[in-house]
Formats: C-alpha cells, sequence, structure tokens
C-alpha cells in the first residue's frame, strides 16, 4: 500500500526515520557550552609556533596548535579559567582570568619566549574585550558574579532590566513568547507558556538573554530566550549560608494596610548551599542548593466579615489584618557531575519547587478569608552525556523529565460543611466589597514534558562550525477545573452546594498528550573580518486529538448534523541568519534577519474539547440560547503556528579605554497571533473559540553605554524607543467586545498594545572594592503605557482603544554591602533597598480619570451599602507596583 503522507501517523514515523539519519553526523550544541580559540607565536620574531600545546586548567580539555600556529578548544564550560601553553624551548605562559561564554568565542593569543631559566613559567592576566566580534544579534551576559552584586532577589528581576523588556514583554511581544531553558534544555510549561521551573541566583552560573534575533538551535519562542546554566561542583569543599529578613516600609497606608513594622517578619529567608567533590569518591563532584522563603506580601485585608456573614451591617468577624497575596516557597537544587573518562563527562541535574501562595482579589479585601490558596509542585531531572571525540568533534545526549501541577480552592475537600453559596456577601451597591462568602471555583492541572535531544559539535574547517540538531519532546496535559452553585433557591440554605455534572458546562476536564519534533541546520563561519551565523529550522506539532467537524454542532445533537475529524499536523521552516562585520579592532556592525513560529499555548488547543464515550466534543454552555448571555470560550486544537519576521541592524563601537556604546535599531513583523471568534449552533447558542486572526508590528531603536567595572566603578546606560501596535491585546478581545449589548466593534486600524512603552530607560551603577565593600543601584524608568479614556469624559469622541497614557514610571534599587574575614570564614553583611524613593507607580488607572487613585464615576455611584467608604474601594493596591522594600541580611562561606 502506498503510505499517505498527509496522515499524521506517517508523517511521524518519517521524521523518526529522519532523527535516526541525523544521529550519525555532526550536530550543534545547544547553548550550553563555549569556545576558546587563537594563535601561539614567538614573542621575539612574531612567527607562528606550531606543535604547542595549550589547555585548560582544571579541566581535561586542550589542544596542540596546527602549522601555523592557532588552536582551538571546543566543549568549555562558561566559567573563569587559567589556559596555559607550553613549548620545548620555551618558557611556560599561562593567562588567567580568561571567560568563556555560552555559543560564543574567546579569542586567546599566547607570545611565547625563548626559555632563559629552566622550569620559569610567564603569568598573564586575561583583560576582556569591550565588544564581542562574534555576536550577531542582541544579547546580554551575566555571570554569577554579576547577579550576586546586583539588588535582586531572583533571576527574573535580571531580565527585566535589560534594553527592550517591559514587565515581561520581550520587545514589544505578547507575554509567553520568551523560551525559558535550563543548561540548553527547555523548560516552559506549555499550558501558559510559562517557567516550569525555578533556578535560584546561587544556583547560576551564567544567564543569557537574547531579545533580539536567535540561532536555528532555538525554537518554538517569538520574542526572545532566556539560558540559565547551572554551577557545578567545586574542586574543594565550599558552603554557603544566607539569611535575611525585612519589611514593606511605606507611609502610603490608605492604599496598603498594615504595612511600615520595622520587626522583619514581612519577609524571611533561609538559604544554604554546599559544593565540592564527594568524600571518597574525588571524580564525583556535586553542588547543591536549598532555600525557604516566606514572604506575606503588600495586600492585606481586614477580617471583618466571616465567610458565613451576608448582612453587611451585622458583621462577625475579629477585624484581624489577614495577608492576602503571601508567597512561600521551597527549593531544593542539585547537580552531579563525573568524567568516566577524560573524553566523557556525566550529569545529572534535579530542580524541586514547592510553593503556596494567595492571589489578592479587592473584592474580598473585608473578608479575606474567602479567597483561594494556590499550590504549585514542580520538579525538573535531567540527565546529560558530553563525549569529546576528537578535537573537533563533540556530542551531547540530553534526557530530561520536566513536570508542573497547579492546583487551588478555598478548602481541599470539596464539599467542607465551611463553604457557602456563591450568592453569599454580594455587594449590595456599586463600590462595596463583599460582606462574606468565597470564591468558588477549584483547579487542578498538571503538565509533563519528556524531552529527547541529541547534539554534536564538530569544527569541520578552520573557519566552519558545522552542525544539526534534533529534538523530540512528548508532552502529558491533565486539566480540571469546576465551579460550584447553590443547590436550591433557599437563601437559608447556603450552606447547600452542588457541583455541574462531568462533561456539562461548569465542569471541565480532558487528558491530551501532543508531541513535538525539530532539527535545524546551521553553520557558524569565522573569519578575521566576517562572522556568519546562518541556519534553517524544522518545527512538527500533532495536537494528538479528534475535534468536532461541524462547528455548529460541538455537542453531536443527533437532529443536526455532526461527525469529527483528526486534528491537523503543523509543520514550519524557519530560516535565521546573522552577520558580524568588524569596521576595526574596536568597531563591529551586525545585521540579522529571521523567522520564528510558536504554537499557540495548550490552554488555546484543549480548552473545553473533551471525550465523551470515544466522541470527542466542545463544551458549550446549554444555557446561551435562554438567557443570550456568551460566557464560553473554547479552545482550538486547529491552530496554526504564530509567526514573527525580525529584521536587525547594530552598530558596537569602543569609545575611549573601558568605554562602549552599542546602537540597535529593530523591526518586528508578528502574524496570525490568537484571538477569538463568535459561533452560533444549530440551536441558537452562541459561543466564543479561538482563532488565528490579530496581528501586530513593532520597531525600536536601542543606545547602550557600558562602562566597565575599573578603578572601583562601573556603569551600564540603556535607553529603548520603540513602537509596539496592533489590531488586539487581548488573545479573548472578540469575545469581551460580544459582553456588551450591543456588542463594541472590533478595531479597525492599529492601535497601540497595552504594553506599548514608548520610552524606556535602565540603568545599574556600580561602586566598590572587590573582596571589602560593594555598592550597586538599578534604575528603570519608562513613559506611562496606554489605557483606553471612558468615553463619557472624552471630550472628544475617541472610538478607539488605548488612546491616552497612564503616568510615568520609575524605581530604583540599591544593594550595599560589607565583606569580613574571621577564622577562615567569609562574612557578608549586605542591606537591600526595592523601589527606594518609595514611588507610587501606577499600573492600572480608572478609564474616567487615567489615576489609580480616583475615579469619576463615584460621582454616580449612590450610598455604599456596607461599613466603608468609597475612597477605601476605589484605593486598590493592585493598581500600584509594590512600596518601598528593605531587607537587611548576613551571609556566611567557608
Amino acid at each position: 500500500m502506498t503510505p499517505d503522507w498527509r496522515r499524521p501517523e506517517t508523517t511521524l514515523l518519517l521524521l523518526v526515520a529522519v532523527f535516526a539519519c541525523l544521529i550519525a553526523v555532526p550536530r550543534l550544541q545547544a547553548g550550553t557550552t563555549g569556545k576558546i580559540a587563537g594563535v601561539v607565536k614567538d614573542a621575539k620574531t612574531g612567527e607562528p609556533l606550531p606543535g604547542a600545546n595549550v589547555f585548560i586548567e582544571g579541566l581535561p580539555l586542550g589542544a596542540a596548535t596546527d602549522e601555523d600556529g592557532t588552536y582551538f578548544i571546543l566543549n568549555v564550560p562558561p566559567g573563569t579559567y587559567a589556559v596555559t601553553a607550553q613549548l620545548i624551548g620555551y618558557q611556560t605562559t599561562k593567562i588567567t582570568d580568561v571567560k568563556v561564554m555560552v555559543d560564543l568565542t574567546t579569542r586567546l593569543d599566547f607570545e611565547l619566549s625563548p626559555e632563559a631559566v629552566e622550569g620559569e613559567e610567564v603569568v598573564v592576566v586575561a583583560k576582556r574585550p569591550m565588544i564581542q566580534k562574534d555576536v550577531v544579534s542582541t544579547e546580554v551576559r551575566v555571570s554569577k558574579d554579576e547577579i550576586q552584586l546586583m539588588p535582586v532577589d531572583n533571576f527574573n528581576e535580571v531580565v527585566e532590566v535589560q534594553a527592550g523588556v517591559v514587565e515581561g514583554h520581550f520587545r514589544g511581544g505578547r507575554l509567553g513568547e520568551v523560551m525559558y531553558l535550563v543548561d540548553g534544555i527547555p523548560v516552559n510549561d506549555n499550558f501558559n507558556n510559562a517557567m516550569a521551573a525555578t533556578v535560584e541566583n546561587s544556583f547560576i552560573q551564567e544567564l543569557q538573554v537574547i531579545s533580539g534575533t536567535f540561532s536555528a538551535e532555538y525554537g518554538q519562542a517569538m520574542s526572545g530566550v532566556v539560558n540559565i546554566i547551572t554551577r557545578e561542583g567545586s574542586d574543594r569543599l565550599e558552603g554557603h549560608v544566607n539569611l535575611y529578613a525585612g519589611n514593606y516600609l511605606t507611609p502610603h497606608d490608605k492604599i496598603f494596610w498594615n504595612l511600615g513594622h520595622a520587626d522583619g517578619k514581612d519577609i524571611q529567608n533561609l538559604e544554604l548551599s554546599l559544593s565540592g567533590p564527594v568524600p571518597l569518591w574525588k571524580k564525583l563532584k556535586f553542588f547543591v542548593n536549598s532555600r525557604l522563603y516566606d514572604d506575606n506580601g503588600r495586600f492585606y485585608g481586614r477580617r471583618v466579615y466571616t465567610i458565613e456573614d451576608d448582612d453587611p451591617f451585622q458583621p462577625h468577624g475579629d477585624s484581624a489584618f489577614v495577608p492576602m497575596g503571601n508567597y512561600k516557597s521551597f527549593s531544593l537544587q542539585g547537580k552531579l557531575s563525573y568524567y568516566l573518562l577524560p573524553q566523557v563527562k556525566l550529569s545529572y541535574t534535579v530542580l524541586l519547587d514547592d510553593i503556596e501562595t494567595k492571589g489578592y482579589d479587592h473584592a474580598f479585601r473585608l473578608a479575606p478569608d474567602g479567597i483561594k490558596t494556590h499550590f504549585q509542585n514542580k520538579i525538573h531531572q535531567n540527565f546529560i552525556i558530553n563525549h569529546t571525540l576528537s578535537k573537533s568533534t563533540f556530542y551531547t545526549l540530553k534526557l530530561a523529565r520536566t513536570e508542573a501541577n497547579y492546583r487551588g480552592y478555598v478548602f481541599e475537600d470539596p464539599f467542607d460543611p465551611r463553604y457557602v453559596i456563591p450568592e453569599r456577601g454580594n455587594p449590595r451597591s456599586g463600590y462595596t466589597f463583599r460582606s462574606g462568602g468565597n470564591q468558588s471555583d477549584r483547579y487542578d492541572r498538571t503538565t509533563t514534558t519528556y524531552l529527547s535531544r541529541l547534539d554534536v559539535t564538530s569544527q569541520f574547517q578552520r573557519h566552519h562550525k558545522l552542525g544539526l540538531g534534533a529534538e523530540f519532546k512528548q508532552h502529558e496535559v491533565e486539566n480540571f477545573y469546576t465551579r460550584f452553585r447553590a443547590a436550591s433557591q433557599d437563601p437559608t440554605q447556603y450552606h447547600d452546594i452542588v457541583y455541574p455534572e462531568p462533561k456539562s458546562p461548569g465542569h471541565e476536564f480532558y487528558f491530551k498528550k501532543p508531541r513535538e519534533f525539530a532539527a535545524y541546520l546551521q553553520d557558524v563561519m569565522e573569519y578575521e573580518d566576517l562572522v556568519v551565523n546562518a541556519g534553517v529550522r524544522f518545527d512538527y506539532f500533532d495536537p494528538n486529538t479528534e475535534m468536532p467537524a461541524d462547528l455548529r454542532n460541538p455537542l453531536f445533537i443527533p437532529q443536526f448534523p455532526s461527525g469529527e475529524r483528526r486534528a491537523r499536523v503543523k509543520t514550519q521552516v524557519s530560516p535565521r541568519l546573522g552577520v558580524a562585520f568588524p569596521i576595526s579592532s574596536q568597531g563591529v556592525i551586525h545585521v540579522s534577519y529571521g523567522h520564528f513560529f510558536q504554537i499557540p499555548n495548550f490552554d488555546q488547543l484543549y480548552r473545553g474539547i473533551f471525550d465523551d464515550n470515544g466522541v470527542t466534543k466542545t463544551q458549550v454552555a446549554s444555557s446561551t440560547g435562554e438567557s443570550g448571555a456568551l460566557d464560553v470560550v473554547v479552545g482550538n486544537p486547529d491552530l496554526r503556528p504564530q509567526q514573527t519576521i525580525s529584521y536587525e541592524v547594530g552598530f558596537k563601537q569602543v569609545l575611549i579605554e573601558n568605554l562602549a556604546m552599542e546602537l540597535t535599531a529593530y523591526y518586528r513583523d508578528i502574524r496570525n497571533l490568537v484571538d477569538t471568534e463568535i459561533l452560533e449552533t444549530y440551536n441558537g447558542n452562541k459561543y466564543a473559540r479561538f482563532i488565528n486572526r490579530d496581528y501586530g508590528n513593532v520597531r525600536g531603536i536601542i543606545l547602550s553605554f557600558e562602562k566597565r567595572f575599573a578603578r572601583h566603578w562601573g556603569m551600564r546606560v540603556d535607553y529603548t524607543y520603540q513602537f509596539a501596535e496592533g489590531n488586539a491585546s487581548d488573545p479573548q478581545s472578540v469575545f469581551q467586545d460580544n459582553q456588551s449589548d450591543p456588542p463594541n466593534e472590533p478595531e479597525k486600524k492599529m492601535i497601540r498594545l497595552d504594553w506599548d512603552q514608548r520610552h524606556t530607560l535602565n540603568f545599574s551603577f556600580a561602586m566598590g572594592t572587590p573582596g571589602n565593600w560593594n555598592m550597586t543601584l538599578l534604575g528603570k524608568m519608562g513613559s506611562g503605557t496606554p489605557y483606553t479614556a471612558d468615553k463619557f469624559f472624552n471630550p472628544v469622541d475617541i472610538t478607539f482603544r488605548n488612546d491616552r497614557n497612564k503616568p510615568a514610571v520609575y524605581t530604583f534599587d540599591l544593594r550595599a554591602d560589607k565583606q569580613f574575614s574571621f577564622k577562615g570564614t567569609r562574612i557578608t553583611a549586605y542591606l537591600f533597598i526595592d523601589n527606594l524613593f518609595d514611588r507610587l507607580n501606577e499600573k492600572i488607572v480608572y478609564g474616567s480619570s487615567g489615576r489609580a487613585g480616583f475615579d469619576y464615576n463615584t460621582k454616580f455611584a449612590g450610598d455604599i451599602v456596607g461599613l466603608h467608604t468609597i475612597e477605601e474601594f476605589v484605593l486598590n493596591p493592585a493598581f500600584y507596583d509594590p512600596p518601598r522594600q528593605f531587607r537587611v541580611g548576613i551571609k556566611f562561606g567557608f
């Protein structure tokens, strides 16, 4: 029988065969190691020296120079090393402080002098160049030492102060368009594309943030890549104990209740790390880090009402302050590394997280016991084999499993007798807090990803690093959601609740097993005056589910046409090109271009798609035809990949010693973004469904200056001028527009996106004496993002969204530390101050005023039925960034 190549089973078999073929050919290592290359010459004559041995101290890595004195060393983990060159008849020369970075080449040239005294060694300290000439797009690398000196508590804060990043949006893209990797392995939770693992700062060796175009080795991302390289065990036993306590200290007590106590009870942290060789087995090295963190948060409510209360004038609470945004976490992270042979390295990494938190709900501020508690349990494991086949070729096999479980409820038992009906405590007037009650929904979902990846790097010729790569991922996503309702109309039976029947509106459960395959071809060409990174990527995605064939009969009602079909397999090819032109020893121009695709998240693919006795149906509320309400959005397994085409040109130049500037211009054309459409069934019900319909474009310029840390100070400043425009910001904008009667018209022209910050200025300033004292100040300033003015208060008839600007924002964070030594123990006392000047940055505003603290619509609100004022309700702490936060800590190291 002739195979049908359109069938997903046949296509997958073909791709598996391609993957098997790729095993036998060289592949490119995906973002975990770097390269050292250079030339060895005679110091007197300048002639190249063939046969010289160059090796890295502490690693079984080295090379011999060829006939023209050149050498290269591949597969070097990121870090700082001492590199030695030796040749009989010449003095041994060692260069220290050699910094190696992921995916980049460190140029290291030696000049050897004829040996005058037998055994004499020359030691030279390397000086890192101000510009890296083989970088073909915008990226930033932050080492572990730099992170430790910054006033940040997690790596996301480091990412946020990079040029082009605005509250998680990379260069104007939507949230969820960034790929997160740990040791080159993707760790995204594909349900919503958030990160499915926590990596503590103490466990990071190097942080790589790519906000421009990126090479073909990276896929399933449209806006950026964050690559975290974890630390390995040290050569000798080392340990650290880090503890701090802090408070939110602000005078804005009308907005932020119950803050301002300097007792160290708001925030508490204890972190332990240990590293070194395993006793009695010195070749096996370990690094382990554990952290306990407890933050009561900036959101407090007051227990005026209990859950059972209903009458706003008959409260039974004790009026105690209750945290409503608290965050508690425990993490355990470790890594084992072992050289089975000098050419074979094994490593195993595990990341464990246990998180408990609450999400602030302003309506419950006087009945805070009624909000859900959210739980997260995550575990990521990977096993890596790194095998050097020759001086020019090595391969890496990676196996990984990532699991993330999220669940939330007010009480663990779904039928806990403390639950009350949803109507209990509902507000009886506008601008009014609830007078009791509880949230009625609960959820439990788990996403698991199994990954296998094979990479090989081969220096095919002196100027070519040629490779291919392949990766397979099997996903499992299980999602449960429900919401109870009152079992009867009798208000006295307020504990009598009932849940929807399975497979009926209000009860969602599905289990899906989509799969992915990817392969890429790439060539990095390095010449003296030209570097080219050219590649192409192929991606395959199988939703692996059935779906209704007739969208007007998603429930398969017998009297109407019905049927089901297989969701289509999605494939795409992504070309990538980056070129760097060194125009002098102190300047370089780069140009890059690429196509970037990303499968929509699993929630958008599978929401409401369930199996009923072997038939796949779509969950559509049966009540919509009767009530006229439109309250259901369902997934679409046939969503096409979202697409971005990016262009970038940049110029880097050293201005004077230790000072460099960079100018970058970019443009992004964005297509096939997800939104919704409104469908009507044969029996008159309406529902919304995700489709590809949104579009946008982003253009901007970044100007950066960097003064390298020298003579006790260093500084970096970058300014971004950016336009982020599109037809919609919200993937559910059409659904939201249809909530009004008559529905709002969709936009017919490009508008500013919600995160369109036209002017952004970031800076970091550091000063001090390493090993003695340090101070670092981080600053971020930005013009206001847009909001939509209420038409009633708009003097001009504005008919489009995001026509006004919110107030400008700025924040400054400070870290200062002093280091001591006592009987071999290193002691560091430090102070963190976040939001140093206690700036009230308004991130959400009222459409009537454009401010967070005042709403003109209150003039028409009437009397409040409750025990609070309108002002107390209007002042919503969730509308503001966090207030000033102090943390005082001490760190012990041995």
